[in-house]
């Protein structure tokens, strides 16, 4: 939970010093800024119905609107939060009902994690930002990630993918954003 908690606190930090010139700008996952910030947000939405038992159709219903409006900050700090409360609250032995399939409490933590972590580094990226990530984040995620890459191989929703041959002196960071399909 703590690293989930930090990597929505970064999240939130990477949306807040987007320059107002950038939100148009294209990302590496081939939406805009504001785009992947709505995405995000919708996320985080889905998550809290999801984690509070809703079934997949339940759970991204709706999720196709704008759901930034005047204030994009604050609806990431809101949806963020409301987040954190429902992770916080869930039943961890319950199975989910992801659409791609019924997934464990552990996968969806990852899951969101992925989603918070990489796509901040996506923003960075369109507005042109620090792509660093956060170091103890990217390690936990990483230590999520890394046993599951032959599984996110084969599912395919990763961009081009992770890479099977990357040197061993690729940093962690490097390695982290390949398994989300991103060459940095």
């Amino acid at each position: 939970m703590d690293t989930l908690k930090t990597a929505t606190a970064d999240f939130e930090r990477t949306v807040a010093a987007l320059p107002p010139n950038s939100w148009n700008n294209d990302t590496p996952c081939d939406i805009t800024v504001r785009e992947v910030v709505d995405h995000v947000v919708a996320g985080n939405i889905f998550a809290v119905r999801l984690l509070a038992g809703a079934c997949a159709a339940d759970a991204v219903a709706d999720l196709d609107a704008d759901h930034l409006g005047d204030d994009a900050l604050a609806a990431v700090v809101t949806s963020g939060a409301e987040q954190l409360t429902a992770f916080a609250a869930a039943d961890q032995t319950r199975s989910l009902h992801h659409p791609s399939r019924d997934i464990s409490y552990q996968t969806f933590v990852r899951f969101r994690l992925g989603e918070l972590v990489i796509h901040a580094w996506d923003l960075a990226v369109g507005a042109d930002l620090d792509r660093t990530l956060n170091p103890v984040v990217a390690e936990a995620l990483w230590a999520m990630v890394e046993p599951h890459l032959d599984d996110m191989r084969s599912i395919g929703g990763y961009g081009s993918g992770p890479s099977s041959d990357l040197p061993p002196t690729t940093t962690l960071q490097t390695r982290l954003l390949d398994a989300f399909g991103r060459r940095a």
